[in-house]
């Protein structure tokens, strides 16, 4: 059993390690390199040890007062929530959060385009994030970018706020005490998708994001009952 643990531990250790760095330095690979299945599984394990036992303290704290927008989903359409969630989400949301996060020109237009579809949902999230993104084009095209480490945290940021969205009946001038709790789970995830994106390209991100996505939603699809 201690051979077991040992194993696991030499193989999660050097990629959390290199994640822990990233985040106190976030470098931007020059090239790309394809992400390996154990780094895969290990961010995984990693987002879902944080995730899971939070979601369980968060009931604990009584988040369950807010009514869950998935929950209706699910009433209406199942099997909608489980597309929506695995392969529509992913593909907007690491366009609009995490494709600038090169700093590239071309990258921050694209982003502002995309960022037109999140107006429905948290629209002060939404104007602010634009804003932020208008920021950005304007700083990158006078040669002047600001520090990766403030990109990469700002937009992990606005991609944990536009996730109040998830709750119908928040207000934020009533319940504004309890975003940190609410949006802390999706802030995390969002370092570990900007981590990926800088260092595997954006494409594994989304995939990653998918994955993730569908080891929450299936099981919540699979045991629903209206």
């Amino acid at each position: 059993m201690f051979f077991v643990d040992t194993e696991l531990f030499q193989m999660i250790h050097p990629i959390f390690q290199d994640f822990l760095a990233f985040l106190k330095n976030p470098i931007k690979s020059e090239s790309y390199t394809k992400m390996s299945a154990k780094s895969f599984f290990v961010l995984l394990v990693v987002a879902l040890a944080l995730v899971i036992p939070f979601s369980v303290l968060l009931k604990w704290l009584g988040v369950d007062q807010f009514d869950s927008i998935m929950e209706e989903m699910l009433a209406e359409n199942k099997w909608l929530v489980v597309i929506a969630a695995i392969f529509m989400a992913p593909l907007l949301e690491e366009q609009i959060f995490r494709l600038h996060l090169d700093l590239k020109i071309t990258s921050i237009w694209w982003g502002l385009g995309m960022s037109i579809l999140l107006i429905s949902q948290q629209w002060y999230v939404s104007a602010l994030f634009i804003i932020y993104l208008v920021f950005l084009l304007v700083k990158v095209f006078r040669d002047r970018p600001p520090n990766l480490k403030f990109v990469i945290y700002t937009s992990s940021i606005f991609f944990a706020l536009i996730h109040l969205g998830n709750f119908s009946n928040f207000e934020l001038a009533d319940h504004f005490y309890w975003i940190p709790v609410l949006v802390a789970a999706q802030f995390f995830i969002g370092l570990i998708l900007s981590y990926i994106r800088l260092k595997h390209g954006i494409w594994f991100s989304v995939w990653f994001h998918g994955a993730y996505n569908a080891i929450l939603i299936i099981p919540s699809v699979y045991f629903y009952e209206p």
